[in-house]
């Protein structure tokens, strides 16, 4: 009897257990969470073209977020409240602080699974999918009234968002007030507005022609804002006096660099401005002839990709082969214009002297020689102390 008695007690219990619905847990809007699929890092620069103030929107895709949580909570249908802030430092406006200038919120009703959130969504009459219901975005201005009018002035005039650092802070909750996950991005706006070539060579083709270098392998710099997120190109062409007819002709046709003519602008590398004319990828610079040489820039934009080009300088190669003025002139390139005016120029020591030799370090040396340590001194791995003329 004691033995069925058991067995009995466990029989009913396995039917209760397989006939018994299993309930879920509660749900806990803490679990929740706001992960970042897509954050546009590479904009330089923001313009209107790229967004439309009337209604608020924008196709240009900036940020993409997902909302989620635990399946049990989508029973539930919670509502969720995402807040957005964003901070800005520009000195331009006067923020020479950080300062948080708007806020706004989207509320989704009725979540019953999870959300993608992109910027392209946000807008006055939105359609989220796994929502019931999405009420209308509220975005409140946080400064003052001349601030705001300082920067929609600037808006409105450039037609761009105005330089500066700007940080934007997500986060989401039951209501605007209540924060249970939160991301924070950083986004620095800083447009180039230079580009200016230093050397070698000049604007005109009279100044080239009095000054050529004696290196078949220069060192091109140039002057431009820091831009991280920026593309630099280079190219060079010969210039034909009697076959082009301007600089940006001779710019337009067959290029020495880069050599792969189905390439217009040789690439160079991020962050830097001084790039030495390559010995690979490029064809030789011949003594004798003139070159022009250009640099482009190009960055991402709201409004797409945006080029900027430098002018154009002109620089003829000369060597020692050449006429007495040139076999002197590639001085310049080792002991500078002044010194080299003061010693060969009208009134000077050596007005009217020819070159015989030179010798380095006591030793003579070939045009080749001379070619490297002045290629040295452009790249800063060598300094001339001295010099003594016999």
């Amino acid at each position: 009897m004691i033995k069925y008695y058991i067995n009995m007690k466990f029989s009913i219990l396995l039917t209760l257990l397989l006939v018994s619905p299993i309930k879920a847990d509660d749900c806990d809007i803490s679990d929740f969470s706001l992960d970042k699929i897509f954050f546009n890092e590479s904009i330089v620069g923001y313009y209107l073209s790229g967004f439309d103030i009337a209604q608020g929107t924008s196709n240009v895709y900036l940020f993409e977020y997902l909302i989620n949580g635990p399946s049990g909570c989508y029973d539930e249908k919670p509502d969720l409240v995402l807040k957005y802030e964003i901070e800005i430092f520009s000195p331009s406006l006067g923020f020479y602080t950080p300062e948080l200038f708007v806020e706004g919120t989207v509320e989704f009703l009725g979540v019953s699974g999870p959300i993608r959130i992109k910027n392209t969504d946000i807008k006055a009459e939105m359609e989220v999918e796994n929502t019931d219901k999405v009420e209308p975005p509220e975005i409140n201005p946080l400064i003052g009234a001349d601030q705001l009018e300082s920067m929609t002035n600037y808006i409105l005039t450039t037609g761009k968002v105005p330089n500066g650092t700007y940080v934007f802070n997500f986060s989401i909750g039951p209501d605007e007030n209540t924060s249970v996950a939160s991301l924070t991005e950083s986004v620095e706006i800083y447009e180039p507005t230079f580009l200016d070539l230093l050397s070698p060579g000049y604007k005109n083709i009279s100044d080239a022609q009095e000054s050529p270098l004696f290196n078949s392998y220069p060192v091109f710099t140039w002057n431009a804002d820091m831009c991280s997120a920026c593309n630099y190109g280079i190219r060079v062409c010969e210039y034909n006096q009697t076959s082009h007819s301007s600089f940006s002709d001779a710019l337009n046709d067959i290029s020495s660099l880069p050599s792969n003519q189905s390439i217009d602008f040789y690439q160079i590398s991020s962050g830097t401005s001084v790039l030495q004319y390559p010995s690979s990828g490029a064809f030789d610079l011949e003594p004798g002839k003139f070159y022009v040489w250009q640099i482009k820039r190009d960055y991402g934009t709201t409004a797409g990709v945006k080029e900027d080009y430098s002018d154009i300088f002109i620089f003829k190669i000369s060597s020692f082969q050449n006429s007495e003025s040139s076999n002197l002139d590639f001085l310049k390139d080792l002991i500078g214009d002044s010194e080299f005016s003061t010693l060969f120029g009208p009134g000077g020591l050596l007005e009217g002297y020819s070159l015989s030799g030179i010798k380095v370090n006591g030793e003579e040396s070939s045009a080749q020689d001379i070619q490297q340590v002045i290629i040295d001194i452009e790249q800063g791995n060598s300094q001339l102390i001295d010099y003594t003329v016999d």
